[in-house]
């Protein structure tokens, strides 16, 4: 009973590791991060004044060349540091909008824009469906069931080293016998020397007390 506690302690505890650290490096490897000068494709919903402006979807998404320059402003900030199929809604206030001289959206010069659904689905012509499936996105049912169970496998694993470090105490700490050297049982309580069961059958072989204090189990 107290090995098998040991060795599910530690089985658990690699278990833990081997999940938190697949998750981690594939989590990060995987997953391109957009970064200013890169070739991006992005769909979105256009929210302006209660109104539906614009959509455009994921099978033609707004092709750019990620620049200061881009229109409006301040969605140059929202899309650096997106990684390749995250998806976010974000407001942008009007003096981050469009300008009164764009040929296109003028109208809404001074409006602030709701971008909904703002997805980063091409990075450099890296679609987010060609993503390694041996790594899970963020945000993904996979990502979270790994983050969650590991987190709870380590507090099993914690609450195991606990118990077992107290229900095999001192074989923990690995207490040897004085004469022989063999896991000690207990303490002589006159001498204070400590025994194993087979060493202290007779009593204690120094002072011959057969008073033995055994160490709690």
């Amino acid at each position: 009973m107290r090995r098998s506690i040991i060795i599910l302690s530690i089985l658990i505890a690699l278990l833990t590791m081997s999940l938190s650290f697949s998750s981690i490096r594939l989590s990060k490897a995987a997953i391109p991060v957009v970064e200013p000068g890169d070739l991006i494709g992005y769909s979105y919903r256009l929210i302006a004044s209660g109104s539906l402006i614009e959509v455009k979807s994921e099978d033609n998404p707004e092709k750019v060349i990620l620049t200061t320059t881009i229109s409006p402003p301040g969605l140059y900030d929202e899309l650096v540091d997106m990684k390749l199929g995250e998806v976010k809604d974000t407001v942008i206030p009007p003096e981050k909008g469009f300008s009164i001289s764009d040929p296109t959206y003028g109208y809404l010069f001074n409006t602030t824009l709701y971008f909904n659904d703002l997805k980063v689905v091409m990075l450099n012509n890296i679609y987010y469906t060609e993503l390694p499936t041996n790594g899970f996105l963020p945000g993904s049912f996979g990502y979270y069931f790994i983050r969650v169970g590991g987190g709870l496998l380590v507090a099993a694993a914690v609450l195991f080293l606990v118990y077992g470090g107290y229900k095999l105490y001192p074989r923990i700490l690995g207490k040897k016998c004085t004469v022989c050297k063999a896991l000690a049982i207990g303490t002589c309580k006159k001498c204070s020397k400590i025994f194993c069961e087979k060493c202290y059958s007779n009593g204690c072989p120094f002072c011959k007390s057969r008073t033995l204090l055994r160490f709690k189990s």
